[in-house]
C-alpha cells in the first residue's frame, strides 16, 4: 500500500500537491496543453482577423448591433471550445494523478488512452456541473431581481424608501448568487474524479461528489481559492511582461498576441495544480470515509490479481 494513502491535513495535501507537480512537471504540462492551446489559437485568430464594425451614425463610436451579436457569438464559441478542452485535460490529469499517487508510472499518451470511450460521459459530467452551478445561481438571482422590481413597483408611494428597498434586495441577490454558485461548485468539485476513477455514470458521479465533499467543503474552497489566486498572479505577471516586451512596437495586435501566449504558458504550467489537489482530496476523503487504504491493503494480501482489481478504481 502506498505510504501516501493516509489522512492528510490541508498543509500536507498542499505539500504533496506541489511535490507531485514538481516530480512530474513534464507529464502534467503535456497533458494540460490542449485546453489553453485551443483558447490561445482562438484568441490569435480573433486578433488576426477580428475587428470592430463602427456604427454608421456620424461621430458615434462603438459596435453596431449586428457586429455586437457577432462578437458575442465568437466569444461564446471560444469559451465553449475551451470548456470542452478543459473537461478533457482535467479528466486526463485526474487519471495521471491516480497513477503517480499510487506509485505507478504513466505517460501522457497512456493517460489519454486510458479514458478512451469515456470522453463523452466526462464532458457530460463537466457540463452538468457547470449548468447546475450557473443555472442554480441564476435562478436565485432572477427571482430576487423580480422581488426587487415588485418591491419598487408596489411601493411607488413610498418614494425614496422604495428605491432603497429595491437596492437592498438587488444587493442581497448578488451576494446570494455568489454564495449559491460557490456552494454548488464545491459540492460537485469531485464529480469528475469520481467519474474517472470509479467509471460511473454522470448521476452517480454527482452523488459521489456530494458524499465525499461533505464535511470538507471549507478545505476544498480554501484550496481552490489558493490556486485561483496563484494562477491569476502568474497570468498577470506573464501578461505584463509580454506587454512590456512588445509595447515599444506600438502594435495593439502584437501586444494582444503576446498576452495570449502568456496566458497559454500560465494555463499549461499552473492549471494542473488545482486538479492535482482535488484528486488528492478525492483519495483523502475515500481514505477517511471508506477506508480505501485498507481496501487496497487487503486486496494486495489476496494476490496480484485482486490488487489490480481493487486499484482499477484508481
Amino acid at each position: 500500500m502506498p505510504e501516501s494513502l493516509r489522512p492528510m491535513s490541508t498543509g500536507e495535501l498542499l505539500d504533496r500537491t506541489f511535490g507531485l507537480y514538481k516530480r512530474h512537471l513534464l507529464l502534467f504540462a503535456a497533458i494540460a496543453v490542449p485546453a489553453p492551446a485551443l483558447y490561445t489559437i482562438f484568441e490569435l485568430l480573433v486578433t488576426a482577423f477580428g475587428g470592430v464594425t463602427p456604427m454608421t451614425g456620424p461621430g458615434i463610436p462603438g459596435l453596431s448591433p449586428k457586429a455586437m451579436i457577432g462578437s458575442l457569438s465568437v466569444v461564446f464559441l471560444g469559451v465553449f471550445a475551451y470548456m470542452l478542452g478543459l473537461s478533457i485535460t482535467h479528466a486526463v490529469t485526474v487519471r495521471a494523478v491516480s497513477a503517480v499517487h499510487l506509485g505507478r508510472s504513466i505517460t501522457a499518451v497512456d493517460a489519454y488512452r486510458a479514458l478512451r470511450g469515456r470522453y463523452l460521459r466526462i464532458i457530460g459530467v463537466f457540463l452538468t456541473v457547470a449548468v447546475l452551478v450557473f443555472g442554480g445561481s441564476m435562478v436565485l438571482y432572477v427571482a430576487a431581481i423580480l422581488i426587487s422590481i415588485a418591491a419598487v413597483a408596489g411601493g411607488m408611494k413610498l418614494g425614496a424608501l422604495a428605491a432603497v428597498i429595491g437596492g437592498i434586495v438587488a444587493l442581497a441577490a448578488i451576494v446570494g448568487t455568489v454564495i449559491v454558485a460557490i456552494t454548488l461548485y464545491v459540492r460537485y468539485s469531485l464529480a469528475v474524479q469520481a467519474c474517472v476513477v470509479e467509471d460511473i455514470s454522470i448521476r452517480q458521479s454527482l452523488k459521489r461528489s456530494a458524499f465525499l465533499s461533505k464535511g470538507s467543503r471549507s478545505r476544498i474552497l480554501t484550496v481552490y481559492i489558493l490556486f485561483a489566486v496563484l494562477q491569476f498572479a502568474i497570468g498577470m505577471t506573464l501578461g505584463l511582461v509580454a506587454n512590456g516586451a512588445t509595447g515599444f512596437l506600438h502594435s495593439i495586435r502584437l501586444t494582444q498576441a503576446t498576452s495570449a501566449l502568456g496566458g497559454f504558458v500560465a494555463g499549461v504550467l499552473v492549471s494542473p495544480l488545482a486538479t492535482i489537489a482535488m484528486s488528492l482530496v478525492y483519495y483523502d476523503e475515500r481514505v477517511r470515509k471508506e477506508a480505501f487504504d485498507l481496501q487496497l491493503m487487503m486486496a494486495a494480501l489476496d494476490g496480484p490479481q485482486s490488487a489490480a482489481a481493487a486499484s482499477a478504481t484508481s
